[in-house]
C-alpha cells in the first residue's frame, strides 16, 4: 500500500522540516519532495544548499527516500504550477507542509493542493505559527455559491443561534420536505449544523458565519 508523500517548501533552514517529521513520524511515509528556487542572490543559495544538504542528511538516516526541484519563480504563476504538478504526478496521498521558503512557493503548493482534491487524491494541507507552537489544517476545498433559495436560509440565521428545521419552513413558507433537503445539503456542504435528534435543530458552521458575510453583495 502507497504511504504519504510529505511536501515542503525548501528555505534557508533545516529545522522546521527536521522537527516536522519528528513530531509527525516516519512509520507511513512513502517520500519527501521538496522545492526550492534557483533565481536567488550567492548568499541565499548557499544557506538553502546547506539547508538542504542537512535534511538529506536526517532523511538518510531515518531512511526515508526523497528528492527536490529548483522552481524557477520567474515565470506566470501557472507555469509554476506545472512545474510542481510534474514533480508530484501519480501521487495519490499526499501531505503538504507550508511552514517555510518562499512565499510564492508555498501560494503555489497550496493551490496545486486543491487542484489536486479536485482531481480525487487524497489532500490535507497544514501550516504553522512562526515558533511552530501551533498546527492548523487548513482547507482544501472552496464551498460553491449557495442558491438564492439557500442564502435565504442561511439569512435567517444572521441573528440567531440556532433554528429548528419547521421553524425555517414556516418562516420561509416552504414545505419541510423542501427545506429539509436544502438544509441537508447545506449541512453536508459545511455551512450549517444540525443536531441527529428531533425536534432537527440548526446553527450556522464557520463558514456560514463567512458567507452571510457577503450578503450586501449577493443581496
Amino acid at each position: 500500500m502507497e504511504g504519504n508523500t510529505l511536501v515542503f517548501g525548501l528555505g534557508f533552514t533545516s529545522e522546521y522540516i527536521i522537527r516536522n517529521i519528528t513530531e509527525r513520524g516516519r512509520s507511513d511515509i512513502d517520500e519527501v519532495v521538496l522545492f526550492g528556487v534557483f533565481n536567488i542572490d550567492d548568499y541565499r543559495r548557499k544557506q538553502a544548499e546547506s539547508a538542504l544538504e542537512d535534511v538529506k542528511k536526517f532523511l538518510n538516516i531515518i531512511n526515508v527516500k526523497y528528492k527536490w526541484k529548483y522552481v524557477d519563480i520567474n515565470r506566470d504563476f501557472a507555469d509554476i504550477l506545472y512545474e510542481i504538478a510534474n514533480v508530484l504526478s501519480g501521487k495519490k496521498s499526499l501531505e503538504f507542509y507550508l511552514i517555510g521558503g518562499m512565499r510564492i512557493i508555498n501560494f503555489a503548493l497550496y493551490y496545486y493542493a486543491m487542484l489536486a482534491k479536485v482531481f480525487g487524491v487524497n489532500v490535507r494541507v497544514f501550516s504553522y505559527t512562526e515558533d511552530m507552537s501551533k498546527k492548523y489544517e487548513l482547507p482544501v476545498e472552496i464551498p460553491r455559491r449557495l442558491t438564492d433559495s439557500e442564502f435565504e436560509i442561511l439569512k435567517l440565521f444572521k441573528f440567531e443561534d440556532s433554528i429548528e428545521i419547521s421553524k425555517i419552513a414556516d418562516k420561509l413558507q416552504k414545505t419541510l420536505s423542501t427545506v429539509s433537503k436544502q438544509v441537508s445539503q447545506m449541512e453536508q456542504e459545511g455551512f450549517l449544523e444540525c443536531t441527529k435528534t428531533r425536534p432537527k435543530t440548526c446553527k450556522k458552521t464557520s463558514f456560514g458565519r463567512i458567507a452571510l458575510t457577503f450578503t450586501e453583495v449577493i443581496g
